[in-house]
């Protein structure tokens, strides 16, 4: 094993070296990477990467410069779990009409068969395009003839004149990475800040000028080569109860700082909140928009009829108005793609077109209603050391109603009018308003609650049981956006759960916004029986069965939203002919972070069994990781445990 071992670290070591150089060994391919059998420091790995490296640099164009990042990737396939690595994705901006320019594309698989090293070249026709959102498309394709034991090489350039836009770079994947280098080559005229996340330092960094003389416009300069390495990084493991991964992972991002013109006159690009406040209010997009909406309300719709409603009816009455008339095409966006005008008439638009809409509207009736800038939670958290508007994608409501402070988001038709929906529940959200700098909580105090009751009855032949579930807040909403009234759904969710539905037995008590979401139904299954004894599950399929706690140790906060509890009653029968037999024991926890209760009363025949938990927090940090684990392990054994009857 230890022999074994020293020959995978010295391959490791080779191909380690052999990336330094991976620009000029693209498409050299070597025996000690097809010979390469497992990652050393991850012997369970599907994949590895063998080398990753990148290069941004600065082109000249007749007025100014764009930016050429190129990429060079090499990876090696374990396993058929392994082949999902051989869909290359190559993400590219644009805004408007102008998109960046994905120009060179090669890549090939390498196979070792029959003693020959067989290569396999990309057919281009099979690369196509996606979007991804209103800002990114991506160019995708998948490797030729990959099978286990494959090595597949990429390489690509992209060109852009989106100076802004330096690209990221990110150390950390999903499988360990054996080296990873990125090279950034800068002139004086455009300055970057950058930030390191998820690692103290560089396994390798270096400084340098290049040598030769540019001249642009008459200024003559020098490049700064900066290069950053890291080698051996482990996988990023991916959990439950996390916002995304890109908040996370060991990464490099570049901030756009001060822009230096020939003549030597300096712009800031990094700003402050106020400045950057301030620009929005400015902005005909976002501000602008919200003062045509106010003017436009008063010829569009009555507004004396307002008049006599309170505050919280005319709130009500305005969510309502539009949540009623405009519908969301499901883009995010903090700026408004239209005119006031145009999205009347169109009667649909982005979340800025309609909730900067709302705003003007609220404001039109006498609501103090202001807008606050997000991160949805796809789109990671927000740097508050880095004040730019790309961190933000996406804009809700702020109101103040009778002294007490509302969120909502009218592109949520199901939800309730003072109520968020989860994708913009992410850490914070930066109120725009005039001469302030608040930061407004976006993750709610109130947890979201589920109560299921069961009635169970069972004997020898079958077991049936008759079950009525309801959900408020968050876990609410969730079922009014995946079920409505659609009964088809909601059944082919509980069938999934593994329950049994007679015909016609499900039906949804409520399922309006303002209401708990509710629901019954019946199930019907055959026994468990063994040696003699009846054993019932007194909650069913309700309880979950797995740890989403995967990993020994975690390093990043666990995100769980929003609070939840759970609380379950179940009365079971006992069964013609049968007396208790045992059920578990009562228990208790109680703390800061979390509670649960369980008990378990024989009450002649029958047994009547509650069971419930609490997760207090919305989001738990690293270090209590190994609780919330326990916690889980305690649900899953105490939720999932029997109760057993035997005959009298």
């Amino acid at each position: 094993m230890r022999k074994l071992l020293l020959v995978l670290l010295i391959l490791c070591s080779i191909i380690t070296v052999d990336a330094q150089n991976e620009f000029k060994q693209y498409g050299k391919v070597g025996l000690e990477s097809i010979d390469y059998k497992s990652c050393p420091f991850d012997i369970t790995a599907e994949a590895v990467v063998l080398s990753d490296v990148g290069e941004s640099h600065f082109e000249q164009t007749p007025n100014s410069f764009e930016v050429v990042y190129e990429r060079v990737t090499r990876i090696k396939i374990f396993n058929e779990a392994g082949m999902k690595w051989a869909t290359v994705e190559i993400p590219f901006y644009r805004e408007g009409d102008i998109y960046e320019q994905v120009e060179f594309i090669e890549a090939s698989t390498y196979n070792f068969q029959n003693g020959k090293l067989i290569k396999s070249n990309l057919d281009y026709a099979n690369c196509h395009v996606e979007k991804i959102n209103e800002s990114w498309n991506q160019t995708k394709f998948a490797m030729p003839n990959v099978k286990p034991g494959s090595v597949i090489e990429y390489r690509y350039r992209i060109r852009s004149e989106y100076i802004f836009n330096l690209r990221d770079w990110e150390f950390q994947w999903k499988i360990p990475v054996l080296s990873s280098k990125y090279i950034v080559r800068r002139n004086p005229f455009y300055q970057y800040a950058w930030i390191l996340q998820g690692a103290n330092k560089f396994d390798s960094q270096t400084s340098s000028v290049d040598p030769s003389e540019q001249n642009f416009g008459g200024a003559k300069y020098h490049e700064a080569i900066s290069e950053f390495g890291m080698i051996n990084i482990p996988a990023f493991k991916d959990e439950e109860f996390i916002t995304t991964s890109d908040d996370y992972i060991i990464k490099l991002d570049f901030q756009l700082s001060k822009v230096t013109q020939i003549t030597g006159i300096s712009q800031n690009v990094m700003t402050t909140w106020p400045e950057l406040i301030t620009d929005f209010l400015k902005d005909e997009s976002f501000g602008g928009y919200i003062k045509k909406s106010s003017e436009i309300a008063a010829k569009q719709f009555d507004l004396k009829s307002f008049t006599a409603k309170t505050p919280q009816e005319k709130f009500d009455s305005i969510i309502t108005l539009v949540k009623n008339n405009f519908s969301w095409n499901k883009t995010s966006s903090k700026y408004a793609s239209k005119t006031p005008k145009n999205f009347l008439k169109d009667k649909y638009g982005n979340a800025a077109d309609i909730n900067l809409f709302t705003i003007g509207l609220l404001n039109a009736v006498g609501i103090e209603a202001v807008p606050v800038i997000v991160s949805t939670r796809k789109n990671g958290r927000i740097k508050y050391d880095y004040p730019f508007s790309r961190f933000f994608n996406y804009v809700i409501i702020f109101a103040t109603i009778d002294g007490k402070n509302i969120l909502a988001d009218a592109t949520e038709p199901q939800a309730a009018n003072d109520q968020i929906s989860i994708k913009c529940m992410n850490d914070k959200g930066l109120m725009i308003k005039k001469d302030q700098v608040n930061w407004i909580m976006l993750q709610p105090l109130l947890a979201s609650k589920k109560v299921s009751k069961l009635v169970i009855d069972v004997s020898d032949l079958s077991q049936s049981a008759g079950i009525e579930t309801s959900e408020t807040n968050q876990d609410a909403l969730n079922s009014r956006n995946e079920f409505a009234s659609d009964l088809n759904a909601l059944k082919k969710s509980l069938t999934d759960k593994g329950y049994n539905l007679p015909d016609s037995s499900l039906s949804i008590i409520s399922s309006l916004p303002k209401t708990p979401y509710q629901f019954k139904y019946k199930t019907v299954d055959t026994p468990e029986i063994i040696n003699g004894k009846i054993y019932v599950s007194p909650f069913l399929h309700e309880i979950i069965k797995d740890n989403p706690m995967k990993q020994p140790t975690r390093t990043y906060p666990i995100d769980m939203t929003y609070p939840t509890k759970r609380t379950y009653y179940s009365v079971i029968n006992s069964p013609k002919g049968y007396k208790v037999d045992f059920v578990p024991e009562k228990i208790r926890i109680d703390n800061d972070l979390f509670e649960m209760d369980y008990n378990a009363i024989v009450d002649d025949n029958k047994v009547v069994v509650s069971f419930s938990y609490y997760f207090k927090l919305p989001v738990y940090n690293a270090v209590d990781y190994g609780k919330i684990k326990y916690y889980f392990n305690e649900i899953i054994k105490k939720g999932n445990e029997k109760i057993s009857f035997v005959k009298n």
